[in-house]
């Protein structure tokens, strides 16, 4: 096998990942999984504004785990502008920026959460690799929960108190959940998800459980890397035979049809990913990283400790954020932080 063949083997098991992440994000859109969740949690809010912020925060960082931020909000304002109805007349206007907050940030902490989470995780990946970072093989499905779920739960913690004490108080007005989304609370329950739902949430939790023990299984059993990419391809092919074909014994349609794929798919967020992409080869090919982070250390004090340096960088992209794409700025950032 040629050198290229070779390292597309070895990363499969990745790429493989990415799809099946795709395809799951597909699958609980199709089947409305995600609506049925967001109804059962926006259901025990019991009427609390607080509760309520922080139950919308959740529910877009959990979905933003395995979905892209744009849909997550997108599924979410249905449910938000029927929820503002639902507060007390004079409450309504100021309640907007609130709600509108916590979608908001749930959806952006959630990206952080999975490294399916955001097709950047895939271009940094690519620029480890690229640069021969030490250690980048560790860098798998499971040990990326190790640090993003401490930093999620931190993040909306505190999302949650800066939301709540932004809003203010509401005098005792609350707001009553929708009939439907109080049915929708009892109706999660396990047993009372039925047919393409029950499948889908089937397929969703071997998802989580397959990554999880691969991942796993190659810091374990070294002697198992060398199969990882065959026995991901067998999973992710019986993945697709269950998708597209159905359960075996269940007897029902197909969960997904293959034009239902690419419906709703954030176009121009994929064709971002082309020219940020052109941009991290055509930096390592003119050595344009090496001179930026030069110019970047200049910019900082004399000896900088390493806290100063990166408490710096992630003031710099914050900054630059503000007005360019985060994609492309973090990505920008990628060979700067490995020089």
């Amino acid at each position: 096998m040629t050198e290229a063949a070779l390292y597309l083997w070895s990363r499969l098991p990745l790429l493989l990942m990415f799809l099946n992440g795709y395809l799951i994000y597909r699958l609980l859109v199709v089947t409305g999984l995600t609506e049925q969740f967001v109804g059962a949690a926006l259901g025990r809010s019991g009427g609390d504004p607080r509760k309520l912020f922080f139950l919308i925060i959740l529910s877009a960082a959990l979905l933003s785990f395995f979905i892209p931020n744009a849909v997550t909000v997108l599924t979410l304002l249905p449910v938000l502008k029927d929820m503002q109805k639902r507060f007390h007349p004079r409450l309504r206007e100021r309640i907007v920026t609130p709600l509108t907050l916590s979608v908001i940030y749930g959806a952006n902490i959630g990206g952080m959460g999975s490294i399916v989470g955001s097709p950047a995780n895939l271009l940094f990946i690519g620029a480890m690799d690229l640069y021969q970072v030490p250690g980048r093989e560790a860098v798998g499905f499971f040990n990326w929960f190790a640090w993003s779920i401490p930093l999620v739960s931190m993040l909306v913690l505190v999302s949650w108190g800066v939301v709540a004490l932004g809003a203010g108080s509401f005098d005792g007005h609350g707001v009553k959940p929708a009939r439907e989304t109080a049915k929708a609370s009892g109706r999660m329950r396990w047993r009372g998800l039925y047919g393409v739902r029950r499948s889908a949430a089937l397929l969703f939790l071997s998802f989580i459980l397959f990554w999880t023990l691969e991942a796993a299984a190659r810091g374990i059993w070294p002697a198992f890397t060398p199969w990882a990419p065959l026995v991901g391809l067998i999973y992710v092919t019986a993945f697709c035979r269950m998708v597209f074909r159905g359960m075996p014994l269940s007897g029902d349609a197909p969960l997904m049809r293959p034009r239902e794929l690419f419906q709703d798919v954030p176009g121009r967020g994929l064709l971002l990913l082309v020219p940020v992409a052109i941009l991290v080869l055509a930096a390592g090919y003119f050595d344009l990283d090496a001179r930026m982070s030069a110019l970047y250390q200049r910019l900082l004090p004399e000896n900088a400790s390493p806290l100063t340096i990166m408490l710096a960088t992630v003031v710099t992209v914050i900054l630059l954020t503000e007005v360019l794409s985060n994609t492309l700025v973090s990505t920008a950032f990628f060979p700067i932080a490995y020089h």
